[in-house]
């Protein structure tokens, strides 16, 4: 299915004769010199119409243009949208990320393209008075404590305070400083993020703040994540020899009494799906192709000739394939089955969203952070919960509010198939059994990612390398996507605005 704004094909009989030109005057001689003479386009097909096949078309024809540099594209996208798991709805005054819903705001790359889209007005920040989020811990909800930064704590007062860890994970913090730097074991190139932590902190520290904050980012398990995939800043400050604790707290900003915390995070005011629509806009009509499955990848001589689900035959120059590692390796088997075994090498988990709008006043508490956490110990069905009228402005009216669960990830994939009715009574009864929640809902979605959420586990980095190492042997081929680089929104237009600016600098003038 094409875009409505993708050109319609000729009418046939006299219209279309019309449109061709029949009975106009021939072309000169000198008019069809001037035509043989034109470089032919260099044509880059896209199979994956998401964040990263998107911005990959829009920065090649960008940057082609710029360079007066000949180049068509083509988008191929299986579903019938496009943006991937970037999803947006709006259900009367409610504006629903069905996704992901915003980006850290600590890395440019997808603020800057949202500019470039003419979204700068758009940028959003949480809501300064709700610059906080709670832990699930037993049948409440517990603050956390103030002075965590990336997953570890960075000031040993609140940890003192706090019911979230025992007073033997206490006292083992108090030995960060005292005990020497204790550093990877001897020869190992990668470790696990929970592991990495555990041996400064102690584990209880990952199980109640490490796992939940950022494995839970990845639906994963930090005894298996790679540190160094998955957060190499975390690394860096881990790698710089003392307390893991205090070198934290130095690379965090000061502030000074009184002042808010800084917005972590980035969104659009209309939800990130209107990146999407910007992006799709900005493209030449024709370009997208919705409803339509790149199936195979075989080169003939220099070219490459794509096949699609209906058996079409599409000839390209470049082929970009932007999406996940094992349905890339699905498409590229024919071609390279050593290529696919590696791609098919990484893990994925599935997870689904489940949004309830309500009245504000059938809540029985104050929403008054953004959401709360659920450690794997506390033997939850969700993984966690955004309060999204209270992290973002003009998510619902003003005498509503919308919450969302998270449910599924590595192990619990089954919860994210669940029927919908199911689904939604499970998520009811924990939202329910730690708010307060009272009458039906206004209204109630499901979304559900399966098999998209990458796990970087260790030794990542090296599989992604062996991986391009394999491409060199096919020219003009790319693989990109979310498992690669980073799965968050900012990294992955990163990777794609490069990708894209690449192949336009080699496309003829």
């Amino acid at each position: 299915m094409l875009l409505a704004s993708e050109p319609l094909p000729p009418p046939r009989g006299g219209e279309g004769a019309r449109q061709r030109g029949e009975g106009a005057q021939e072309p000169s001689a000198s008019s069809e010199s001037d035509a043989m003479s034109a470089p032919k386009p260099q044509h880059t097909v896209i199979l994956g119409g998401g964040l990263s096949g998107l911005v990959t078309a829009w920065s090649l024809l960008q940057r082609a243009a710029q360079r007066g540099a000949s180049a068509t594209v083509t988008i191929l996208e299986r579903s019938e949208r496009p943006g991937g798991n970037l999803v947006t709805e709006r259900v009367g005054d409610f504006v629903v990320d069905g996704g992901p819903d915003s980006w850290v705001a600590s890395k440019p790359a997808a603020a800057t393209l949202c500019r470039d889209l003419g979204l700068g007005s758009s940028l959003i920040e949480t809501i300064p008075e709700n610059r906080r989020i709670y832990i699930a811990h037993g049948a409440q909800l517990v603050r956390m404590p103030d002075g965590v930064v990336l997953g570890v704590p960075t000031r040993l007062r609140p940890m003192l305070g706090t019911p979230l860890l025992s007073w033997r994970a206490k006292a083992r913090l108090l030995l960060d400083r005292a005990l020497p730097w204790r550093p990877a074991k001897q020869g190992s190139t990668d470790e696990a993020l929970g592991a990495m932590v555990a041996r400064h902190l102690g584990r209880e520290v990952v199980s109640a703040f490490t796992e939940p904050l950022l494995a839970g980012i990845y639906a994963g398990d930090a005894w298996n994540l790679s540190a160094q995939s998955t957060f190499p800043a975390l690394v860096d400050v881990a790698s710089r020899g003392g307390s893991l604790m205090v070198n934290a707290r130095a690379a965090v900003p000061r502030r000074f009494p009184g002042q808010s915390p800084p917005s972590a995070f980035v969104s659009l005011r209309d939800g990130v799906g209107s990146l999407v629509d910007a992006l799709v806009a900005a493209l030449p009509p024709g370009t997208l192709r919705t409803a339509t499955a790149g199936e195979s990848v075989a080169r003939e001589g220099e070219r490459y000739v794509v096949t699609t689900a209906e058996g079409e035959r599409i000839t390209a120059d470049q082929v970009v394939l932007a999406m996940p590692m094992h349905r890339a390796a699905k498409v590229l088997r024919p071609l390279d089955a050593a290529l696919a075994g590696r791609l098919d090498e990484p893990g994925w988990s599935s997870a689904a969203t489940v949004f309830f709008a309500f009245p504000k006043k059938a809540v029985g508490r104050s929403l008054d952070a953004t959401g709360f956490v659920v450690p794997r110990r506390e033997g939850r069905r969700i993984l966690a919960s955004t309060w999204v009228s209270s992290k973002w402005p003009g998510r619902a009216p003003g005498d509503a509010v919308l919450l969302r669960a998270f449910v599924g990830g590595l192990g619990h994939e089954d919860r994210a198939s669940l029927p919908e009715s199911d689904l939604l009574a499970l998520c009811r009864e924990e939202l329910g059994s730690l708010l307060p929640l009272r009458g039906d809902p206004l209204f109630t979605r499901v979304y559900r990612f399966l098999g998209t959420s990458p796990q970087p586990t260790i030794g990542h980095a090296s599989r992604v390398s062996a991986i391009r190492d394999a491409l060199r042997n096919h020219p003009r081929l790319v693989t990109i996507g979310a498992a690669y680089d980073g799965v968050g929104i900012p990294d992955v237009v990163a990777l794609a605005r490069r990708t894209g600016e690449r192949i336009a600098d080699e496309a003829p003038l």
